[in-house]
């Protein structure tokens, strides 16, 4: 069996996101690490980093580190990722967008990011694919196609907008206090069920009209499309449809494509919320999976609509990809609602196992 181009791993990381993604490049393995889950499941993605060879050095090497932006189920583990000594980590370049300026106070989890970042005796790579500067596209429906080293994966920057990055720099402080109280989430618990999907009226969900994100931290989410050797997956982060969906209408039409942009991937912005994808925004992108990540703690994530959006309006024969085998995720694995619409589900073997997709090579 050939090398897939591109393998995806969507870590177990309770109602957050954290995603190992891996490409051969040359004789070597690329790596791009995606957000770190909440605090209280990096013991997971330790583990999981733990199981990577190391180099001549005793490195493990990861080229990129993404944190996309402030929430804790996003950046909860960055910190003690950094610290951690043991795994003997080699970081190419940490993506992750903080004020120009050094705040005094440490507590939160930005602030204690930028200060690892910032002031350690040995300072980390931060943003250096960005000179430096913020990770930020040149404006409403921009986007921003970054240099990378040849043979490795090509590297697209769809979010955030000047615009929603300077609204969260406007509410920084405030954003920093809520994440503070927001800390401690482990009384909080999923929603209980009261009728499977089969019940449920998936075009009248789809066509449903429901408010649209408005979050400062998620709409300066670091958002990308990554491709490799003919495989393609588009990372949603939290950002928002508004900024997503004009930046890839603007790809597609610098790259003289007719229709939207087709992926094999798109891991659902905000956990499948149906404030974070619209049918307008899947008039924009088009893929083969769809992956969301959560347990469905706290926000109760993936909403109906959300779904039954993908389903309606995300292309032919979709398939669901969940990194929890929870009762509300499982609600989707109903076969003859499967087969009436057209889509298929996938789920992990345990809530500690998560998802691996393999993405085969294929000519351009």
């Amino acid at each position: 069996m050939s090398i897939p181009a591109m393998t995806i791993e969507v870590l177990p990381a309770a109602y957050g996101d954290c995603l190992l993604i891996q490409c051969p490049v040359g004789k070597r393995t690329w790596r791009m690490l995606v957000d770190t889950g909440p605090g209280e499941t990096y013991p997971a993605l330790k583990a999981r980093l733990a199981e990577l060879p190391v180099d001549a050095k005793g490195q493990r090497r990861i080229d990129i580190f993404v944190v996309t932006h402030i929430d804790h189920d996003h950046i909860g583990g960055a910190g003690l990722l950094l610290n951690d000594k043991s795994l003997a980590l080699s970081i190419g370049d940490i993506w992750f967008n903080a004020p120009p300026r050094h705040l005094e106070r440490g507590v939160a989890e930005g602030e204690a990011l930028a200060g690892l970042l910032g002031t350690s005796r040995s300072p980390l790579p931060w943003n250096v694919a960005f000179g430096g500067k913020a990770a930020v596209t040149p404006g409403d429906g921009g986007f921003l196609e970054l240099w990378t080293a040849r043979g490795a994966p090509r590297i697209t920057l769809l979010s955030p907008s000047p615009d929603r990055l300077n609204d969260l720099f406007n509410v920084w402080d405030a954003e920093l206090a809520r994440l503070r109280r927001k800390e401690s989430t482990k009384d909080l618990v999923p929603e209980v069920l009261t009728r499977g999907a089969e019940a449920l009226d998936i075009p009248a969900l789809a066509q449903r009209v429901t408010p649209t994100d408005r979050s400062a931290p998620n709409g300066s989410a670091i958002a990308l499309l990554v491709e490799h050797r003919g495989a393609s997956v588009l990372l949603g982060a939290d950002a928002f449809p508004t900024v997503l969906g004009p930046a890839l209408t603007g790809l597609s039409r610098h790259r003289k494509q007719v229709g939207p942009v087709k992926v094999d991937a798109f891991k659902l912005s905000h956990h499948g919320s149906r404030a974070n994808l619209t049918a307008e925004l899947l008039s924009a992108v088009q893929a083969s999976h769809y992956v969301i990540s959560t347990n469905n703690a706290i926000f109760n994530h993936p909403d109906d609509e959300a779904v039954a959006r993908v389903l309606v309006h995300g292309g032919s024969r979709p398939t669901l990809w969940f990194n929890y085998p929870t009762l509300r995720n499982r609600r989707w694995s109903d076969e003859s609602l499967q087969r009436k619409l057209g889509f298929s589900a996938v789920y992990p073997q345990s809530d500690s196992s998560g998802v691996t997709l393999k993405l085969e090579q294929r000519r351009a």
